[in-house]
């Protein structure tokens, strides 16, 4: 059983954010962000992660940002009083991911913390994009597991027509002051509610957000992995059904765009979907030796 206490942080803006905190009393830390209107418990694999390295002596932080859940409230604190804001998954602005994840990096360095490796779960490019932007000397080494391309999955989705119509329809949106104005299903075929705001940020060719365009090679979006130099640890489900085209197309990408990184492990569980049901101790065995081999 993996032990150890609810935890919060405080954003610079204000937002009360609650995560789990199992605290090896080490110097180093595996922190996990969760995916799309996800939260910190959900999948299983989480606990079996945090279970594991705690018992290797490796601390362990899973914890929710502004994006959890497709709707939720939060609880904002300004000028010395607390009140609720509205955001979750369907709202979120990508780029305050920023935010999130510098109020629980500095968590873990108040917490002694020397050395993090940052993990995210299908939208973990929002681990990808604050290294890039944050370029913070504690972050060791980052652990993408089914590393989403939401764009691709729009495009395949939609077909190359509708798909540039929708696109020039929400940057129109965004442009006129309606971003937090929900899309009808038309605009967006995926099947949570989703604002203008929030499909922007990874949903569209031009997002800040859309960093593996699989379906785009020639993309300057992959500009930040080219860039990355992190040690990196690239995993795939070989059944994941969002990830488009293939996971066998995405991971050959992966190895050819990451080409600056420290060191690069890409690895494709072959009968794993996007969740890892039923996989999660081949994955966690993959993630502790991969710690053991880079950073023990």
């Amino acid at each position: 059983m993996l032990e150890g206490n609810l935890v919060k942080t405080i954003t610079s803006d204000g937002l009360e954010l609650v995560g789990f905190w199992a605290n090896a009393k080490s110097d180093i830390a595996v922190f996990h962000s969760h995916g799309t209107a996800g939260d910190f418990y959900t999948h299983k694999f989480i606990e079996e992660e945090g279970e594991r390295l705690s018992q290797k002596g490796i601390s362990f932080l899973t914890a929710n940002n502004r994006g959890h859940d497709v709707y939720a409230d939060i609880r904002k604190h300004k000028n010395g009083k607390v009140k609720w804001t509205q955001i979750g998954g369907g709202f979120e602005k990508f780029e305050d991911c920023l935010l999130d994840i510098d109020a629980w990096v500095k968590f873990l360095i108040k917490n002694g913390v020397k050395k993090i490796i940052l993990q995210g779960h299908s939208l973990s490019q929002k681990i990808l994009y604050y290294q890039y932007a944050k370029k913070n000397p504690k972050v060791v080494g980052q652990i993408h597991l089914s590393p989403q391309n939401d764009d691709g999955l729009m495009f395949f989705s939609l077909g190359a027509k509708k798909y540039k119509e929708i696109n020039k329809k929400i940057r129109k949106m965004i442009k006129n002051g309606k971003a937090n104005e929900i899309l009808s299903k038309d605009l967006s075929p995926v099947s949570y509610t989703t604002s203008a705001q929030m499909y922007s940020g990874y949903l569209t060719d031009y997002g800040v957000g859309t960093l593996t365009p699989y379906h785009n090679p020639k993309s300057k979006n992959w500009q930040i992995l080219e860039k990355t130099r992190n040690p990196l640890l690239v995993i795939f489900g070989g059944k994941d059904a969002y990830i488009k085209p293939s996971p066998k197309i995405a991971a050959k990408l992966i190895r050819e765009k990451a080409k600056l990184a420290k060191s690069l492990e890409v690895k494709v569980i072959k009968s794993a979907t996007h969740s890892y049901i039923g996989y999660e101790k081949e994955l966690v065995k993959i993630i502790t030796n991969w710690i053991k081999e880079n950073f023990l």
